[in-house]
Order: C-alpha cells, then structure tokens, then sequence
C-alpha cells in the first residue's frame, strides 16, 4: 500500500517516463532506415540516383543490371561486377535522358507503331498476332516458373524496344532540320580540288615549352575547369596506390608440371602407402580405351567428337601442335605441347569415315507466324496436316519428290530446282535443325523436320565422305605450389607490416627496393577498372573499401584475387563531390593550357618576325607542302587543319603569325593559292549530309547527357 501511495504522489514521474518512452518510439520512427526525416538528410535508400530529379529506383537498376551480366555470360566475355555496374550505369541515364526529351517535344510510341515492329522483327504475321502471343505468354505465366521468367524476359525486351522506337522518332525529329545546303556543298566542293603551296617552319610543343620555360599550375588548371564545369564534375573520386603480389606458378612449378605430365608417356607404378596399395597406370601411348583414360588424368573431359584434318588445321591451335596434326596416324602420340598455363599431350584415337558435303532436297510447307510465313494463311496445326500428307505421298514414291517440290513447296527459289538445295559443306548458312537432319541421316532417307521456317520434307540425295579423327587430349595446368603461395602470402604480409602507417613515398619504395610491380592511379571513380596490369576480379571490394567513409587518407589493406594473387592498397586521397582536383584532370587538361601558353609566348617574342625568325630564333624546322581542304595532312607532322586553313587565308608571299596546331606551332608562307570557283557540288552532297549526320547523332546524345543533372547514390544505396 505504501509504494501504491508513493505512486500516486509522483504520478508526474510516470507521465514524464512514459512520455520519453513514447518519444524514443516515434523518434526510432522517424529516424529509422526509411524514415522521411532521414531521408530529407541522406536521400532515399531505395533510390540509387536521379536524372533531372526523375529517380531510378534499386529495384530497376537490379533488373538492369542482371540483364547486363546475362549478355556477357551469353557472349562469352569475361566482365568484372564495375565493368556491369558502369555500362548498366550509363544505359539508363542514356535511356532516361532521351526519354525525357523525347517526351518534352511531345513524341511517343503508340500500339500499332509497337505491335507492328514486335510483328515484324520477330517473324509474326501481324501485329495482331504479334499480341495473341504475348497475351498467351502472359497467362502462361502462372502456370510454371520457366513461364514466368520468359514472361518478365519478355517486359525488358518490350521496354527496349519502346525506348529505341523512341529515340528513332527523336534523332529523326531532330535531324530532320539539320542538313548541308547546295551553296555549303558547292563552297566544299571548290575547297576540294583547291591547292596552295606553302612553306613552313614548325616546332613541337613540348620542345618549345623547355625553350620557353613554361610550366602550367594547379591554379590555371583549376581556372579552366571553372570555364568548363560540365566536363569536369565528379561524383566522388579517390587516388590509389597499389603493389601487386602475383601467385602464379613459378619457373620450378613449371619444370613440375612438365615433368608429371611427361609420366603418362610410360607406364607408371604408384604405390599408397596409407592403404598398401599398388596400382598400375599404362602408358597413353598403349591405354586400350582412351576416352576413360583422359576422363581419369585429365583437367579437361573427353570430347567425342571427330574432325578432319582440314577441321583441325582450321583450329586455333600451336603451329606445333598443328604441324603434329598434319603427319599424325591413329595411336600416334604428340607433346607434350605448352598452352597458355597448361601442358598437354594429344593422341589420334580413332578414325572413320564422315560426311563432309551433303545434297539434299525439300518441300517446304510454310504457315503464318513462321519465318518464310510473309503472305501465308495456313494455321500451325493446318501446315502439319499437309506436310505429313506431302510426306506420305512421296515416302510412296520417292522418284514423285521434285515434281512434288516444284508443285507445292513455299520455299519457291529451290521449288524451281525441284526442291535442290544443291551441295552444302558442314559449315554452311543453312538452318540448324535443317542442317542437323541431312549430316546424320543416310542418303536416301526421306523424314518430316520442323524449323523456324515452317515444316520440311526433306530427302538426302547424295552424300560425300572424308576420314576424321577423334583426338584423346590430356590437359595438366601449371599450378603454382604451396611453397610458391606461402612465399607470395608472406611478401605481402611483410610488406604490409612494413609500410603500416606510412606515406605514399614509403609506399612506393618499399615496393621498388623488393622489386614488385607498384603503380599509382590518379582520380578512379567508385565504379571504374583500377589498372590492367592487376586481376580486376578486386576492382569492386577494393573501391568500396577505398570510398567507405570509415576509411581514412593513408590506411592500407590486403586483398586477395580469385586466383590467389595478392594486392595491397594504400589511399592516398578522397576527393569530394564537385569539380575534380587539378592533380585528377591534369592529363587532360596541361596539353590544352600548355598550346595556348606557349603558342601566345613564340606569337609575342617573334612579334612581326615570322618564318625566318621563328626558324632563327628556336630552331624550327622548315618544310613545304601541298594542301587542300580534303586532306590536311602534312607529311611527317599528321593532321594540321589550321595550317590548311592559313594556306588560303594568309596573303601569298607573306609570312602568317604563330599558328597554333595540333602538333606544335607552325609560322607559313602560302604561294601559288590556286582556289577553284563556280564549282557544283552536287556529287557530294549526299555523302556530306551522311557525314554531318552521323556526327550530330553522337555528339547530340553526348551532350544530352553532360547537359542533365545526374545524381548518383549507387555508393549509398548499393551494398556492392
């Protein structure tokens, strides 16, 4: 009773706890991971970045990005998750930025513009039909989850093709008012077949520039990208240095290996001391059944496939090995032979005879949908129930086969040859399944095959052979040993201890006095390739790391590659968001600054010399030359399109000012300036509009795209 008593006398008390209680809630609220409050502070976590403020949301960047890794997985290229990152990247603002001016000037897609394409590229008769199929994959969907996947493959391939009808309307729309006048072509055309005579002096820049003593600081650097902020803002950047320790098999790793695989060359006798066991393994050279043999010693499988010797001197293969090839007998055995980081041993196994030309013939029964179905009415199931009919009839009598074709095939082009494909070798344009079927059947066979192309009856006239080989192949890679990783991992553990807390200098001798390879890159966005002299596997790991912000300038760490290389990073500096730093851009920018510094210095210093002085003065060297419009190279020097234009400008016989060109400066004294006039340039006008097109269909989306405002939080909103 007494606590009861005292609770009720501080009644305030518990207001006041149950108020902060409260209070902690709503706050954990308002501040938790998808708060409004914090994302007024930090941007959107589910939003990976902007396009002129229209957001492109994780879920859609995800999507893209996958779809980016299953076109390199499908072509075969090797790309690391940056290099997908950077490409899904820059497509979207591409897509977004034309969109969004496409829109502007009122453009869209409309259904029967979409259907009619879909209709089109895809071998449909309609656009119609085009949408029968989708709706029917569409209910399909829910039915199992390969439905389901071909569905929602099918959405990103639609979207595709509405933003590429898109961007057509839009480049068309826009290039529709850009175009070469008959006056320009006229003006070109005299300016073609116009000469002048000059001749010049000429000194490179950088020559020039010890001459002159001219140096271009971080401040003039930092002055032009003021001029020109749009060509260098940044999202973010850091400086790396980085030294590599390579776990490679070593020149005795490599002896090893050589030595193992020359083993299988005779009998070997291995004996397991752990079970007491001795086993036996023949030679390859006498083994009795080869593709057990390779499946058992090999790194690679067995491949049981034959090849003639035409075929396999067609392969990318070692002169060596081919040259074993061309004289090789079935048991004959050759290498070993090194390959890349293998050592392998080949052997003709066995030979037989195989078709290497077929002639053949068909009927073909095409319907609408197919791809040979343009102006086809016959449904699917209304072409089988022919085909098999036509099949019957001329299984009945084969003599009845082209006097068949030339009456009902819908393939008209071999209908007049009677259904004569003529000769094909293996390699050929010919459909696959067609393609399959006259290669594995006998001559004589007559069958019913469906392609792409609708329904084939197709009959094997002839055949001819050549002898192939199948070839027994035993693969060992050179791998580096336990000793050769262990050195490698403690290289790189004694060097990080040794440069713990250091400077960049420190950084770069250490590696210098233990002789591994060290570089320093200058200004590497989150998502870009670090260096090509390193595994790019790390590329992600390392710049994620690098831009964390629990990451300081000067901190180290050790990263180890997929093939158990070893690579230690130092950051040398963060640069924030905004204009890069001059130390970043000055690659670019110092050639720039340095023409207009030193051309400007020779102008004022030869004052009215010209030529001469310029020659006296700094040991220019002289030349002379033809030029015109249409070719402005001089020889010796490259392309100079200032100096061609002075060649006419300039009043002959007399000497220009300091033409500041691609190479160096040159000084000129035209002569002889034979200009053409009253020239029709009729004949060029269509290949000048070709030309300026083109170059205003790359620059425009260029310029799009550095004119937009993109804000990109892919470092915030993404966990790789």
């Amino acid at each position: 009773m007494a606590v009861l008593g005292e609770i009720r006398k501080k009644t305030w008390l518990i207001f006041v706890v149950i108020g902060i209680a409260m209070l902690a809630f709503v706050a954990g609220d308002l501040f938790g991971e998808n708060s409004k409050i914090k994302q007024l502070f930090t941007g959107d976590p589910s939003v990976v970045g902007t396009v002129n403020g229209e957001p492109i949301g994780i879920a859609e960047y995800q999507s893209a990005y996958d779809a980016t890794q299953s076109m390199y997985e499908n072509q075969g290229k090797p790309a690391t998750p940056n290099q997908i990152a950077q490409q899904t990247w820059n497509s979207l603002i591409s897509q977004r930025v034309l969109k969004q001016h496409a829109e502007k000037l009122g453009l869209r897609v409309s259904d029967d513009e979409f259907w009619s394409y879909v209709a089109q590229n895809f071998g449909l008769g309609s656009g119609a039909e085009a949408q029968q199929q989708i709706a029917q994959l569409e209910a399909n969907a829910a039915t199992t989850p390969e439905a389901q996947q071909q569905y929602r493959g099918w959405l990103q391939t639609a979207e595709q093709i509405k933003l590429q009808l898109l961007s057509q309307k839009y480049f068309g729309y826009v290039m529709a008012g850009t175009a070469v006048t008959n006056k320009e072509a006229d003006i070109q055309q005299a300016y073609n077949i116009s000469n002048a005579n000059i001749q010049y002096a000429f000194l490179d820049y950088t020559t020039l520039a010890k001459k002159l003593n001219v140096k271009v600081t971080d401040e003039e650097i930092s002055a032009y990208e003021a001029k020109y902020p749009k060509l260098f803002k940044a999202e973010g950047l850091v400086k790396l240095s980085y030294t590599y320790f390579p776990a490679g098999a070593s020149t005795a790793d490599d002896v090893v290996a050589l030595a193992n695989i020359n083993k299988y060359l005779s009998t070997q006798i291995i004996h397991d001391d752990v079970n007491n066991i001795t086993d036996t393994i023949q030679g390859f050279g006498v083994a009795k059944n080869d593709s057990t043999y390779v499946t058992q010693n090999s790194d690679k499988p067995f491949i049981s496939n034959y090849f003639t010797k035409e075929e396999l001197a067609q392969s990318q293969l070692t002169p060596e090995i081919n040259a074993y090839f061309k004289g090789a007998t079935v048991g004959q055995i050759g290498g070993p032979f090194k390959v890349g980081d293998t050592y392998q041993l080949y052997k003709i196994s066995k030979s037989k005879e195989v078709k290497d030309s077929v002639k053949s013939s068909h009927i073909l029964v095409a319907f609408e949908g197919s791809a040979a179905g343009k102006g086809v009415k016959r449904t699917k199931a209304d072409a089988k129930k022919l085909a098999e009919e036509i099949l019957a009839q001329v299984k009945a009598n084969p003599a009845s086969f082209g006097d068949v074709a030339a009456a009902k095939s819908d393939d008209k082009s071999s209908a007049v040859q009677k259904g004569s494909i003529g000769w094909v070798g293996k390699n050929n344009q010919l459909d696959q399944t067609y393609n399959g079927f006259i290669f594995t059947k006998p001559v004589g066979t007559i069958d019913l095959v469906e392609s792409q192309f609708g329904y084939h009856i197709i009959k094997v006239d002839d055949a001819k052979n050549k002898v192939a080989y199948q070839v027994a192949n035993i693969v060992k890679r050179i791998e580096p040993s336990k000793a050769t990783t262990e050195k490698a991992f403690t290289n790189a553990r004694t060097y990080v201890q040794a440069i713990e807390g250091k400077s960049l200098n420190d950084f770069k001798n250490a590696a210098k006095k233990g002789g591994y390879l060290n570089n320093t890159t200058e200004g590497i966005e989150r998502y870009a390739g670090i260096g090509q002299d390193i595994p790019s596997d790390q590329d992600s790991d390392i710049l994620k790391w690098a831009f964390d912000k629990n990451t300081d300038k000067g901190a180290t760490n050790l990263f180890t590659s997929t093939t158990g290389d070893y690579i230690v990073v130092h950051l040398v500096e963060k640069f924030e968001k905004g204009l890069a730093a001059p130390s970043v851009v000055r690659k670019y920018v110092e050639p720039v600054l340095l023409q207009e510094k030193v051309s400007k210095l020779v102008d004022e210093q030869i004052a009215n010399g010209g030529l001469n002085a310029f020659v006296s003065k700094f040991g220019a060297k002289k030349g002379n030359a033809t030029v015109n419009f249409s070719n402005s190279n001089l020889t010796g020097v490259g392309l100079e399109p200032r100096v061609v234009g002075a060649a006419f400008g300039v009043k002959p016989n007399t000497s220009s000012k300091a033409i500041a060109g691609n190479a160096g400066v040159f000084y000129i004294i035209p002569s002889n300036q034979q200009i053409q006039k009253n020239q029709k340039g009729s004949m060029i006008l269509d290949n000048l509009n070709r030309q300026l097109q083109g170059k205003f269909q790359q620059s425009l989306l260029q310029s799009l795209i550095q004119a937009a405002d993109v804000v990109d939080n892919r470092d915030r909103s993404l966990t790789r």
